[in-house]
């Protein structure tokens, strides 16, 4: 009598749908980790902002009226070195003595330093941006929130690269390697972008490509 033997090894079929089976779960896997990584990264910018949002505060507190936030940019600084807004926030978020013209970001591993970007298009000293909500009065620079009627709608900085004059006129959102480097608002965080508003709080705004988010960074608007 003839006793069929089954072959201990897969068959091509079985073999193939084990492959499949393979092949999405570490699709889903990595769709899953991507996400995780993604809601991480918001977190810490979001953590990034509400302490850059405490260092404004004791930043006007130790100027003595409490209410003048730092210059965007003053070309005048020290020793003939211009200073950002960050070089004088610096003291107040632990970054004093790291900052590293040729590094990008010029201040890596501080709260001036947002995980989602990694790829630089600009000359930027950090990786938000900063903004002179005040200049529809009379083209003010300064940031005195004194003159500013609703603090919760206006934002001050925000997640993206650097503005080369820190003026609520540029604040459009970009892509890598658009041609105008100051309208560089990022959507990197789930579609979106953080925003630090004048009163300290940080909230999370969703944004495409193309979007005009202007009126959120001028105080005249509100």
């Amino acid at each position: 009598m003839n006793v069929y033997k089954r072959s201990e090894g897969f068959t091509l079929n079985e073999f193939l749908i084990v492959v499949s089976i393979s092949v999405l779960l570490a699709t889903m896997l990595f769709s899953v980790f991507s996400r995780a990584r993604s809601v991480n990264e918001e977190a810490i910018c979001m953590n990034n902002l509400k302490k850059i949002g405490i260092a404004l505060k004791m930043y006007a507190e130790d100027q003595g009226n409490g209410s003048v936030f730092p210059p965007a940019y003053n070309s005048s600084g020290i020793a003939g070195q211009g200073r950002y807004w960050a070089d004088f926030l610096a003291p107040y978020v632990e970054a004093k003595g790291k900052y590293d013209k040729a590094a990008r970001p010029c201040y890596a591993d501080t709260v001036f330093d947002c995980p989602s970007l990694t790829v630089y298009t600009a000359n930027v000293p950090v990786d938000y941006a900063y903004f002179r909500v005040l200049w529809a009065y009379s083209n003010n620079a300064v940031n005195d929130i004194k003159k500013i009627k609703r603090l919760t709608d206006v934002g001050i900085i925000a997640d993206a690269e650097f503005f080369a004059d820190g003026t609520p006129s540029s604040a459009k959102i970009g892509s890598p390697g658009v041609s105008d480097t100051r309208a560089m608002l990022r959507n990197r965080h789930n579609n979106g972008l953080n925003i630090l508003y004048c009163d300290g709080h940080v909230g999370h705004m969703s944004a495409n490509t193309g979007d005009d988010l202007r009126s959120i960074f001028d105080a005249s608007r509100h």
